[in-house]
Formats: C-alpha cells, sequence, structure tokens
C-alpha cells in the first residue's frame, strides 16, 4: 500500500499527489517504516549450488562476474546436509541478492555457465599427460577455468547493470548482511607446473560459449540459454 501511494504521489495531479503522499506517510508512521524500508522490499535473494565445497577463485570469480552483470551482489554460505545413508555433507551456494527477479535470474544464469566451465576444465584436465600429478592437474585445470570465466566477461557485459538498483541492493546489504566478513578464494595453481597456455585455452573456449539474452532490458522473467 505504501509503495502504491508513493507511486501515486508523482502524478501530475497536484490534490491526488499529496493525498497519496499523506497517505504513504501516515502508513509509514503508524507500522514504523523508513524510505529505505520501501526502497529494499523488492530485493529478493537466491542462493544456488556450487560446483565446489572450497571457495575456488574461478568460481568465485564467475559468480562476482555474473552478480555485476545483473546489478547484484553475491555472497557464499556452507550449508549441511545428510545423504541417504545419513552421513553428514557440507555444500557451498553462492546467494545472489538482486531487485525483482533479478537474483533469480543470476542464480539461474551463475548454474549453467558454471556448469559448461566445470565441463570444459575436466576436459582440460583429461587432456594432460598420464603422468601428470593430481595436484598438477588441477592447477592447470583451475588456471584453465580462470581464463574461461575472463573468455564469458564481454558477453555478460552486455547485460550492463542498473545503477540504481545497485544502490538499493547496498542498501538492503547494510541493513540485513552487516554482519558478514570477507573470505578469500583459494589458489591451487601458486607454485605449480601450470603454464600460459592453460589459461589462453580457457579463455578461448569462454569466449566461445553462447548467452543468449533472452530478457529484455526490463524484464527478468525469461531464462537465459547457454549454448
Amino acid at each position: 500500500k505504501i509503495k502504491k501511494c508513493l507511486a501515486l504521489a508523482a502524478s501530475n495531479n497536484p490534490h491526488e499527489a499529496a493525498a497519496a503522499m499523506r497517505q504513504a506517510q501516515k502508513l509509514m508512521q503508524r507500522f514504523d517504516v523508513s524510505e529505505a524500508d520501501v526502497g529494499i522490499a523488492d530485493v529478493s535473494e537466491c542462493a544456488t549450488k556450487a560446483r565446489n565445497v572450497e571457495a575456488v577463485n574461478w568460481e568465485v570469480s564467475l559468480a562476482h562476474l555474473v552478480a555485476k552483470a545483473f546489478s547484484c551482489q553475491v555472497h557464499g554460505k556452507v550449508c549441511h546436509s545428510y545423504t541417504e545413508t545419513l552421513r553428514k555433507r557440507r555444500d557451498r551456494q553462492y546467494v545472489f541478492v538482486g531487485v525483482g527477479a533479478a537474483s533469480e535470474v543470476a542464480a539461474y544464469a551463475f548454474d549453467v555457465l558454471s556448469r559448461q566451465c566445470a565441463k570444459d576444465r575436466r576436459l582440460h584436465m583429461a587432456q594432460q599427460p598420464k603422468n601428470c600429478k593430481t595436484e598438477t592437474k588441477t592447477a592447470r585445470g583451475d588456471l584453465y577455468a580462470i581464463g574461461w570465466v575472463f573468455g564469458i566477461r564481454d558477453k555478460l557485459a552486455a547485460f550492463s547493470g542498473n545503477g540504481e538498483h545497485e544502490a538499493t541492493v547496498e542498501r538492503y546489504m547494510d541493513a540485513r548482511h552487516k554482519e558478514m566478513s570477507t573470505l578469500s578464494a583459494t589458489d591451487r595453481t601458486k607454485g605449480k607446473n601450470t603454464s600460459r597456455k592453460d589459461w589462453s585455452h580457457g579463455v578461448h573456449a569462454g569466449s566461445q560459449a553462447q548467452l543468449d539474452r533472452g530478457i529484455a532490458a526490463s524484464n527478468a522473467e525469461t531464462p537465459l540459454a547457454l549454448t
């Protein structure tokens, strides 16, 4: 009701606008709602499962890249669940925070992109020599994935965020998630036997991925597709 009144307060009819503003202020005072509260009412959160329990650098970079493209913010969290045999399991999730359907679309985009990147990463690791150590394969796969994320950045940038929404999300985060702390991503490539070729191959693969914009600039209801 408050939002509707504030919308009417922008009416060209001065009498209607004044009445709507008085009603909005009355409701805000009655229910102890501030203008900031009204502004963040449209903000929502949507979580999606990560590919790794550990916060690895390529996946963290992709999450932040996707969040920026859709005017969202993202944070990670570790959840615990149980398997069918009642064994405790840890899962990492990335939670996208945005206005309207933006958080859901961002979570969907991340899920699709991270799945494709992880698949390409595994293929790159499988191409390594048989006598290659497991930790070396992991490092080369991670460097490839970092390149892959770099390669997809221009296509994600085409979704250009809404500055006003970014400010709204920032206010929401300040109000709801003040207690959050910063976590550094794990770099599994440091000091390992990798080469720039691992990165460049990833860049090429990422640049070839097709992210179809099935959404209008003001409507984030149509799903994205990656081919």
